[in-house]
């Protein structure tokens, strides 16, 4: 049946939808909200390593915003809506596997190259993504800087963990339909063999004609 025409695409979308903008209405919300909550609660993502992890690059830019001139208020913010914002878009990746509309497809030739880049995109932002005054080109942009503010360094991050999902949803996506294919495949096979072991059984054992015994009178 065409996507178009199926019911059930139709209504995978439309769950897709809202929750795509129910969690940026959310994220909206947090971002303007966050400044305003007391500060001690609001620290707890910045002291609490577990909470702090939820979004991999504030492990690896602690050390650096901390000896930078943020006040201690802002330091908070900045940890808690960042991670904040990964849970959302982490969400929003689950909910893209489980409702995805994707039928069956062959295997694609530019999945070597979408591994290439996802490998690079995240080894970068783990191992050399820091705070750098010195970066030119294309991405001086959104490149962390020293003398930035909390919400430019906020919005950059978004930036940061559109890419980071969008390839961690693709490969979600892959595996679930590698596994999807190869469970279609094994079961197909597994009918096939009673099937072809029933018309074995219902044959009559061959014999030569030559070699048949003609019948008794």
């Amino acid at each position: 049946m065409p996507e178009q025409g199926n019911p059930e695409i139709a209504r995978r979308r439309k769950v897709i939808g809202i929750w795509f903008w129910s969690l940026v209405l959310l994220s909206v919300t947090t971002w303007v909200l966050m400044s305003r909550f007391p500060t001690q609660g609001v620290c707890y993502f910045r002291d609490i390593w577990f909470l702090r992890a939820l979004w991999h690059q504030n492990i690896t830019v602690y050390e650096q915003l901390i000896k930078l001139g943020h006040s201690n208020s802002q330091q908070c913010v900045f940890f808690a809506t960042r991670s904040m914002l990964s849970l959302y878009f982490a969400t929003f990746a689950c909910v893209a596997q489980i409702y995805s509309p994707w039928e069956e497809r062959t295997a694609s030739r530019a999945w070597l190259g979408m591994a290439f880049i996802t490998v690079f995109l995240i080894g970068n932002q783990i191992f050399f993504d820091g705070f750098n005054d010195q970066s030119h080109g294309r991405y001086s942009a959104i490149a962390y800087r020293t003398y930035d503010s909390i919400h430019s360094l906020i919005w950059k991050s978004i930036i940061r963990m559109f890419l980071f999902y969008v390839f961690l949803t693709f490969w979600l996506l892959v595996a679930l339909e590698w596994r999807r294919n190869r469970f279609r495949h094994g079961g197909s096979e597994s009918q096939e063999a009673p099937l072809q072991q029933s018309d074995n059984a219902t044959k009559l054992p061959f014999t030569h004609p030559l070699s048949s015994r003609p019948p008794t009178p």
